[in-house]
């Protein structure tokens, strides 16, 4: 009985375990991770997904110069790889967020922000080196511009159009490394910008269209710069509405937010003086509640110490970025254990399955190396949890060569068998680049070719895609994309389809009177040819040169059809009465009223009329001319005009009296532009010409029938005026007058020539050399003598004090700019000058002939014009003091 016991307990004890076994739960389940198979380039026959990530969202605030600061927080989170999903801007934070978004890194982004001028962003002045010389020949001489709508004058609603800032904003999009089409999620990182619809008083949030006026109109504050028109909304500063938009990241499903505060404190009363500066006090104050209630939605806030530093202040560049810096710095420990918490609950429940018995791996191709193995968290003889499942699945995805895989469970939760399936990608054996125009050769795809015979690696093609395409966008096609990548089954190849960005259409929009060919013959691109980014910027400046137009943009629409381009502009009001004012110690004051049509007919002619009257002069002109007729670069210019003005007579640099001049006639000048550079022109004059003295001795009174034929050339890439940095000036004419034209009284011939340079020094130096001379026969009249003297002429010589048929002269002069920081640029500078004139052209050349002056000067380049006192010794002569305000005419 006691052995039958015994036998009876060993017979339970080998029985237990299959007992417990036979009562725990079998498991058998399937698992497949949360993916997203879209990417940004498209697939045929090929699958593609990547794992759910955290979702890290960056939103910069409004601030004005202070978002510089933004650039320092760019910095620390790039170099502590704490990765970004989304970036949301406001105002500045969408400057800055938006070419972060397009694939600057902040390296580059503080070179590029460190090279704007941004006190010259609030002015539209074309740049003069893009005008025609039919423009720059009727250089500025006003002080006042008033524009009409109808016959009320058109006041601007602020102080600049925001053409200059939209152009560095656009310039620097299109050499990003990734275009956004469109589309913002396109972006390297989704971006989204803030504005303030000024119609609706709603804020808005922008995440598709052109991404260049999407910045501008999110950063458009009022009254420095105008709203941007956008689907009917006046697009301003979206600091107006929400200078922190926490809700935008967290609407775009954001896990984490991290948020960037630069906005700036309110102003003390004795920074409260303009217009602009009271709108941004008021801006500030109605933000304060929105902005509180933001900052208190971020995971992590990082608010940079910067003070009282002024939103309009772009000095201390370096600082404010370090100042950024060093605040994100402070958070970066911080940030990394948060993300490090999120992840490990990305997944929802962490549920536990048991114990791990084996883990195994079916390949639809090849055997998995074992350093596979290796990697997984799933792991024989240890417990199992769910993201072990989840963080392999993700592990096979990432390495680039699973298609599609998912887990399998099978077993009790003391002995589970883990089973993993993957679909990996096939051997490529060959790869196919095919595009239309650019060889394949040209386009950096050594990388691409090296994936042939190797397993597909979808990390590997696609970096050597990116990699294509950077190489095309710095060629300057921004429009170009892989169009498809094609799986060929049957031989294991790939063929990839480049599209380089051809136009199929081009439309315009906004141009009420203008005429499209106005504006498409200022196109550099053209229908059915590449897109070039160069050629889109030289349009927008020639478009934007032709001074028809507020603001000019270039809209890219993509479609299932091509791309279409969209011109669109906003027109200036084009009737318009200019003022203008001048006063000097030597001429007195004169001033002249001018009244224009800028664009009659919508055919860019000008029709003006002009008059002016002064102290010692007056003057009447009725003008009619065209900058480009038709699509060619030939130019006419037609005027009426009348003279008169009083000179001094000298002889031998002594004062004997005066002289009274009347000039009337009219002109007519056609001639062929050289480009942008200048002109050759054929010019027909007809003048009568009265001269009067009281003076005995003066010799010239006469009255002449002019009628001559002029033949005049022009060079002039000077790069702005009253004072250039850099550029030549040359130009020479001839002229033949004749008695055989419609009653022409005496006929000559003289030449004429004239060699000008500025050529920058260091910087804010500047050297300018004036060489000149002249000749004409014994016949020339003397109401056609060369001159020589007044201030900007011959300093040491009062204005028109030499005369004569001949002149030779050279002007040296080194001018100074001085490096204030002032509302006007303000210069000084020194000058030498040598010259001779002479009444005849038979006389002989000689060294005693010459006089010789220096000059010293002060200047300021006020919004009255030039303001201008000099100082002149004219050698062994006389000492001259000049003073004068306002631009020539």
């Amino acid at each position: 009985m006691r052995n039958f016991n015994f036998f009876k307990m060993v017979i339970l004890f080998m029985l237990f375990p299959v007992m417990i076994e036979a009562q725990e739960t079998y498991l058998e389940e399937m698992f497949a991770l949360p993916a997203d198979s879209s990417t940004r380039f498209p697939l045929t026959n090929l699958e593609y997904r990547s794992p759910r990530k955290l979702k890290i969202a960056l939103v910069l605030s409004g601030g004005g110069a202070r978002g510089v600061a933004h650039l320092g927080v760019l910095k620390a989170l790039e170099e502590h790889d704490i990765p970004l999903d989304l970036i949301v801007g406001s105002s500045i934070g969408s400057v800055v967020g938006g070419f972060y978004a397009a694939g600057y890194n902040s390296g580059e982004l503080i070179r590029i922000f460190d090279d704007i001028d941004w006190n010259s962003v609030f002015t539209d002045q074309t740049q003069r080196t893009n005008l025609f010389w039919a423009q720059k020949s009727t250089p500025r001489k006003h002080f006042l511009e008033l524009r009409f709508d109808g016959v009320i004058p058109y006041i601007p609603s602020s102080l600049s159009t925001g053409q200059k800032i939209f152009d560095i904003i656009y310039f620097h999009l299109l050499y990003a490394n990734f275009q956004s089409a469109n589309d913002f999620d396109n972006l390297r990182i989704p971006f989204r910008a803030v504005a303030t619809d000024l119609v609706s008083g709603k804020r808005v949030v922008l995440s598709s269209g052109d991404l260049a006026e999407a910045i501008s109109g999110s950063m458009a504050f009022p009254l420095l710069f105008s709203p941007v028109e956008w689907n009917g909304m006046w697009l301003a500063d979206g600091g107006i509405r929400d200078n922190l938009p926490v809700d935008v990241a967290l609407t775009n499903n954001a896990d984490m937010v991290i948020a960037v505060d630069v906005t700036s404190p309110l102003r003390p009363p004795d920074q409260i003086k303009s217009p602009w500066q009271l709108a941004d006090q008021v801006t500030s104050i109605m933000m304060q509640e929105s902005t509180i209630e933001s900052r208190n939605m971020a995971d992590f806030l990082i608010s940079p110490d910067l003070g009282e530093h002024g939103a309009t202040d772009f000095t201390g560049f370096d600082s404010l970025v370090l100042l950024g810096y060093k605040a994100a710095i402070q958070k970066i420990d911080s940030i990394k254990n948060m993300i490090k918490i999120y992840e490990e609950n990305i997944w929802g429940e962490n549920s536990y399955f048991g114990r791990v018995s084996s883990v195994t791996l079916k390949s639809q191709y090849s055997p998995l190396p074992d350093t596979v193995m290796d990697n997984l968290s799933a792991i024989s003889g240890r417990d199992l949890y769910l993201y072990d499942i989840y963080r392999d699945i993700e592990y096979f995805y990432e390495s680039g060569k699973v298609a599609n895989c998912y887990a399998t469970i099978g077993g009790t939760p003391s002995r589970l068998f883990v089973e993993y399936h993957i679909e990996e990608y096939p051997v490529i054996e060959n790869i196919s680049l095919q595009s239309s125009t650019i060889p394949p050769d040209s386009l950096n795809a050594e990388r691409l070719y090296e994936l042939t015979e190797k397993q597909l690696d979808m990390n590997n093609l696609f970096d050597a895609l990116d990699a294509i395409l950077d190489e095309l966008f710095r060629q300057g096609y921004s429009l170009a994309r892989v169009a498809d990548i094609r799986f060929n089954q049957f031989n294991n190849s790939l063929i990839i389809t480049i599209d380089e960005g051809y136009i199929n259409d081009i439309r315009i929009a906004g141009n009420r009177e203008t005429k499209d060919s106005i504006i498409l013959r200022e196109m550099l691109l053209k229908r059915n040819s590449l897109f070039s980014s160069r050629q889109a910027i030289e349009s927008i400046q020639n478009i934007y040169s032709t001074g028809l137009f507020d603001r000019v943009t270039l809209n890219v629409v993509r479609g299932k059809t091509g791309n279409s381009l969209i011109i669109r502009v906003k027109e200036k009001k084009y009737l318009m009465m200019r003022v203008g004012l001048n006063a000097s110690l030597e001429r007195k004051a004169k001033a002249f009223v001018e009244l224009a049509e800028d664009n009659l007919f919508g055919r860019e002619i000008k029709l003006s009329l002009m008059g002016m009257i002064g102290d010692l002069e007056r003057e009447a002109e009725f003008k009619f001319y065209s900058v480009r007729l038709l699509n060619t670069l030939w130019t006419y210019r037609f005027s009426f005009y009348y003279q008169d003005r009083w000179d001094r007579y000298y002889r031998e640099r002594s004062f004997l009296d005066e002289y009274f001049s009347i000039r009337r006639g009219l002109t007519f000048v056609l001639g062929q532009q050289i480009a942008r550079l200048g002109s050759i022109t054929a010019e027909f004059r007809w003048d009568n010409v009265s001269v009067h003295t009281t003076e005995p001795q003066f010799p010239y009174a006469d009255h002449y029938k002019i009628r001559s034929i002029i033949l005049r050339s022009n060079v002039d890439k000077r790069d702005q005026l009253p004072f250039p940095n850099k550029g030549i000036y040359n130009r020479w004419f001839w002229e033949t007058g004749t008695k055989w034209i419609l009653g022409g009284s005496v006929s000559f011939i003289r030449f004429h020539i004239a060699l000008e340079g500025y050529y920058p020094l260091v910087r804010s130096l500047v050297y300018h050399v004036k060489a000149r001379g002249g000749s004409g026969d014994l016949t020339v009249p003397f109401s056609e003598f060369f001159t020589m003297g007044g201030q900007n002429n011959f300093p040491g010589l009062y204005e028109r004090e030499l005369f004569g048929r001949r002149i030779l002269a050279l002007n040296n002069e080194i001018r100074y700019r001085f490096r204030w920081q002032v509302p006007v640029d303000m210069y000084m500078g020194a000058a030498f000058n040598i010259g001779a004139v002479w009444e005849s052209t038979e006389a002989p050349i000689r060294q005693s002939d010459f006089l010789t002056s220096w000059n010293a000067f002060l200047a300021i380049n006020s919004i009255f014009g030039p303001i201008k006192l000099s100082f002149s010794r004219l050698e062994n002569v006389r000492n001259l003091l000049y003073f004068s305000v306002g631009y020539d005419f």
